[in-house]
């Protein structure tokens, strides 16, 4: 692999060695950086206000916001997420930048959105200048180790000291799952670590293989999920997902696009359609219980000291929302809103429902902050924000903005319109999203009285022309970098996971 177009443009890489320092958010902003990377973390002396002696970043893939126990769904997908969201903030309304793996995940590292971090396909590598939280946390002298359940998500994770990947099975005849990657990082854990103080990175599949588990289940004649589901189930799932209401002694037909290679499942029929709810519920519930198993294994070790556990999704699933089955295609909220939990071991952070909007952009200068340190940065490039404040409850230390997502320009197998449409951008508040093409068409939602994205209210109206209007600036500095021309190139062996994964052709 070769970085992307983007990568190859930047200048030398702007980080200030760290020290054990102290920040504040009030503090004056320091001058940005005028060229290369557009972020600098440096020293600003003391203490941090927020200390961790570990950090564990958890990642989720594929995993929607409403179908996590927690955030209201009517199954219990999710125990332990949610018994660590008790003891803890969890943030109601968490914005994925991207709906795809890597891009999404290389926002969570670096605190950049795809069109500025230059990581806007699978397969792609962050750039080696990068100033990421691998590189952040180690520069502090902490081990740090990702242990990832996919192979292409390696080329963004070259800062980890250690980095371990749990993708095709020994026999190569399958993807291995969330139980082999936490196998592997309790094994470093308890002979390769070398130290008490780490940032950890692992990262979960199973959710995303919900189609592979019904195609399985349906081969082996066996039920999927075994929990309590509630009598009226159906008609909460198409509400959930946007979906016409079940009418008591009709038939009930689900429309969705669906990939050819998936042409012989039944999705159109409630059954059919339910049995693939089952498969994704299941798979959700199965990568809960690695979680668990992780936290478990970690705190029977008795470090000393605190752990701070994030844990969130790098994007949603259409499940038939939008009549899409998989992501990368739309940049709906079932595609961007994701859960997001902040945990201390210790019990220091209480429990909290924080309702402002975030983004994954807040995830470096919130960490950043326990390291007590400081970030200057090209203001049209960086809008993070540390949630320390918000986990506080002390809204008034909090900068609200509107949150940014876009969409890669060539889409997966499921979506209708074929590989051709252009790109696509979003911008958010609380109570309203537009979303705008490249070929200038664009639509715009009222989500206080239309959550699902269901009635365009089009560009007229002065909401809508101030949102499309501020994400316009937003572009421009965007458009303006050097990222545009040849895609990175992608070797043979990631190339091949990727077909194997249905993300290539």
């Amino acid at each position: 692999m070769h970085r992307s177009s983007f990568a190859r443009a930047l200048g030398p890489l702007s980080f200030v060695a760290l020290g054990a320092c102290g920040t504040g958010q009030g503090e004056p902003a320091p001058e940005p950086p005028r060229s290369g990377w557009p972020v600098t973390v440096e020293s600003v002396g003391g203490e941090g206000r927020h200390q961790y002696d570990r950090v564990v970043l958890v990642t989720i893939d594929t995993l929607r916001a409403d179908h996590v126990s927690c955030y209201g769904y009517p199954r219990a997908t999710t125990p332990f997420l949610d018994s660590l969201a008790a003891r803890g903030a969890r943030f109601a309304r968490a914005i994925a930048t991207a709906p795809q793996t890597a891009p999404s995940h290389a926002t969570m590292l670096t605190g950049l959105v795809p069109a500025v971090h230059g990581v806007q396909e699978n397969g792609e590598e962050l750039a080696a200048e990068a100033v990421d939280l691998a590189r952040l946390f180690a520069a502090h002298g902490f081990e740090t180790a990702a242990f990832l359940n996919v192979k292409f998500l390696a080329g963004i994770a070259a800062s980890f000291g250690t980095i371990g990947v749990r993708a095709i099975s020994p026999d190569h005849r399958h993807l291995q799952t969330g139980a082999d990657v936490v196998d592997a990082t309790l094994a470093w854990l308890q002979a390769e670590r070398k130290g008490e103080r780490f940032f950890l990175w692992v990262h979960l599949y199973d959710p995303h293989k919900w189609k592979d588990r019904v195609i399985e289940s349906m081969r082996r004649g066996e039920a999927l999920w075994e929990g309590a589901t509630p009598e009226d189930f159906l008609a909460r799932v198409a509400e959930l997902h946007g979906l016409p209401t079940p009418q008591e002694g009709e038939p009930y037909t689900v429309r969705w696009q669906v990939a050819r290679s998936d042409a012989r499942l039944d999705f159109a029929s409630a059954d059919g359609y339910l049995r693939c709810i089952d498969a994704y519920d299941e798979l959700t519930l199965f990568a809960d219980r690695q979680i668990e198993r992780l936290y478990r294994g970690i705190e029977a070790r008795s470090f000393p000291g605190r752990t701070l556990w994030i844990v969130t999704s790098d994007h949603g699933e259409g499940l038939a929302s939008h009549g899409v089955a998989g992501h990368g295609g739309r940049i709906y909220q079932e595609q961007l809103h994701v859960p997001l939990v902040l945990h201390a071991s210790d019990g220091s952070i209480p429990a909290r429902v924080v309702d402002e909007l975030v983004s994954h952009v807040d995830l470096l200068p919130t960490l950043v902050e326990t390291l007590g340190a400081r970030i200057s940065a090209q203001a049209t490039l960086y809008d993070g924000r540390s949630l320390w404040s918000l986990v506080r409850g002390d809204a008034t230390g909090w900068t609200p903005r509107a949150a940014f997502a876009q969409r890669r320009p060539e889409l997966d197998g499921n979506d209708p319109d074929g590989p051709e449409r252009a790109e696509e951008f979003a911008l958010q508040t609380s109570s309203a999203k537009v979303i705008l093409r490249e070929s200038g068409t664009g639509e715009f939602f009222d989500l206080a009285a239309d959550p699902r994205e269901l009635v365009n209210l089009g560009p007229g109206g002065p909401a809508a022309e101030d949102l499309r209007a501020e994400l316009e600036r937003r572009l421009r500095p965007y458009r303006a970098l050097p990222r545009k021309g040849a895609r990175a190139e992608v070797s043979e062996e990631v190339q091949e996971e990727l077909r194997k994964l249905g993300y290539a052709r």
